[in-house]
């Protein structure tokens, strides 16, 4: 499943400007829609205001400029999230904008110089370092309260590749609602974000659009007319039907979506292809075969045409490489779909006992073991790919979470791995593999296999060939690759399983 991590600073009490009212109620209450509606882990919210607590770390979290800069510089220095993945940046308090920059103002931050203010270009690389593809910036930093000119103008600097929504338009400010307890921004904010049904704003198109009906109708009803229209900056624009919110989205969503990431293969805008590609395959569930498919064919092709991002620093501006590129998975650039014969492999067979096909669930595996019984593989990848959807009663939802694959049936895992091995001669079947990933440094723990572990398991299983991810089914059915011991079965389930790395939670049952 994809993770999220949120990023919250709300700040009232200022040493140079006067201070807020609501800008720190309004980052408790994202902290507690990122932690109960989105479920963000703790170990992924991080949370700063005036008076919040010491962290895991046992560092102070009040939101001063060495705080923040410190947070940034340290958390931020090497990826730790994944392609998939959402990060979430949320600010509450003051900002401004000098000499073409914008920047965020900590508690002790002067408006009259940019010395101890953080510049938003800065923040935006940083989360970008964080390896998600998906980032999302939530600005309230142009407060009505406070010294001239603070916080007009937040916004018109364009940050690259990220999502970001501000409160207000850069000629505007931002209000805070006393009948509230709000900010006009926030209050509207969390109404978008958990709308459910047809009306959800699962999309950035129709979030924006949202945030651009309400906050003007509540600053227009609560501040005598005073109009506050909230701005997005969408990098690149191509964004707009980008799916903020997965578990909302609905079939015309993904369909939409996956017409854009078809646009940006023509377009030979790789990498953004890959972001867009991702983003269908986590909204359908993780394990949408074509999108599957198509990850590994423009990752290869990414990999071989992105240049390396260049990076702002805090310094004026100046470049360095990024050390938060994203590398997606090689692949051979051509399926060669027409040599795929689903051929058999030369293995001799081996006359045994039949199978006990034995099932907790009153599943029929007859079909799957007529099908092994006459060599035909890649027919019966696909319906052990239905038969463990139904084991584990997950079809409707066509994907297998971890909890399912920890709480697997074991006669039914049992049964289906048994006529894998009977029918290859021990050449497939998940225990075969699970002999292989133990061989390759993999622990039994239920727990995510180390990259080396990883690449050594893939490259032993003809899963990556010369470095390359094998695409699936075209070359996977291959006589080159389907002598390899282990390199079955992988149906759209496992799969799925493979390219998030939960096949270590799968041969971690005792009964396999």
């Amino acid at each position: 499943m994809a993770r999220n991590c949120a990023v919250v600073v709300g700040i009232n009490d200022y040493d140079e400007i006067s201070p807020l009212h609501f800008a720190k109620g309004d980052a408790e209450r994202m902290r507690d829609y990122f932690r109960q509606d989105l479920a963000v882990n703790a170990n992924d919210l991080y949370f700063f205001t005036d008076d919040s607590q010491r962290n895991a770390q046992n560092r102070k979290t009040q939101p001063t400029y060495g705080t923040l800069d410190s947070f940034f510089t340290d958390r931020f220095e090497a990826p730790f999230l994944e392609a998939g993945d959402t990060l979430w940046f949320y600010f509450s308090g003051h900002g401004m904008h000098c000499e073409g920059r914008d920047y965020l103002l900590p508690s002790d931050g002067n408006p009259r110089t940019t010395k101890t203010a953080i510049p938003i270009s800065y923040v935006t690389e940083r989360l970008r370092r964080s390896g998600a593809d998906n980032v999302v910036m939530l600005i309230d930093a142009c407060r009505n309260e406070g010294a001239k000119n603070a916080g007009i103008g937040v916004g018109e600097e364009k940050q690259q590749g990220v999502i970001t929504f501000f409160s207000c338009s850069p000629s505007q400010v931002s209000y805070e609602i006393e009948d509230l307890q709000q900010g006009a921004f926030t209050n509207a904010l969390l109404e978008a974000l958990r709308i459910q049904g047809e009306g959800n704003c699962a999309t950035v198109e129709r979030f924006y659009q949202y945030l651009r009906d309400r906050v003007p109708s509540l600053t227009q009803h609560y501040k005598n007319g005073y109009r506050q229209t909230p701005y997005a900056v969408i990098e690149p624009a191509t964004k707009l039907h980008y799916i903020l919110l997965p578990k909302f989205a609905n079939l015309t969503d993904i369909a939409t979506l996956r017409e854009d990431a078809l646009q940006a293969e023509i377009e030979e805008d790789f990498n953004l292809a890959f972001q867009l590609w991702m983003r269908v395959n986590v909204a359908a569930g993780g394990t949408d075969m074509k999108a599957i498919n198509a990850l590994i064919r423009v990752g290869n092709k990414r990999s071989v045409s992105s240049p390396q991002p260049s990076v702002t620093t805090k310094a004026e501006g100046s470049k360095s490489p990024s050390a938060s590129t994203v590398s997606p998975p090689a692949v051979p650039k051509e399926f060669q779909r027409e040599v795929i014969a689903r051929k058999t492999p030369p293995v001799p067979e081996v006359k045994k006992n039949p199978v006990e096909l034995l099932s907790a669930k009153g599943i029929d595996y007859r079909e799957l073991e007529k099908l092994l019984k006459a060599k035909q593989w890649y027919e019966a990848d696909q319906l052990t790919d239905k038969l463990m959807l139904k084991a584990s009663g997950r079809e409707k939802e066509g994907w297998i979470d971890l909890e399912s694959i920890k709480k697997f049936p074991c006669e039914d895992l049992q049964t289906i791995d048994r006529l894998w091995v009977h029918y290859s001669n021990g050449l497939y079947g998940l225990s075969v593999q699970k002999q292989i990933y133990v061989e390759c440094g993999g622990k039994l723990d239920f727990s995510f296999p180390s990259d080396e572990t990883w690449e050594k398991f893939c490259k032993a299983t003809a899963w990556k060939s010369e470095g390359k991810w094998v695409g699936y089914p075209d070359q996977f059915f291959l006589n080159n690759f389907m002598n390899m011991k282990g390199h079955l079965p992988i149906g759209g389930i496992l799969l799925g399983v493979w390219v998030c790395r939960w096949v270590g939670y799968l041969f971690s049952h005792r009964d396999l």
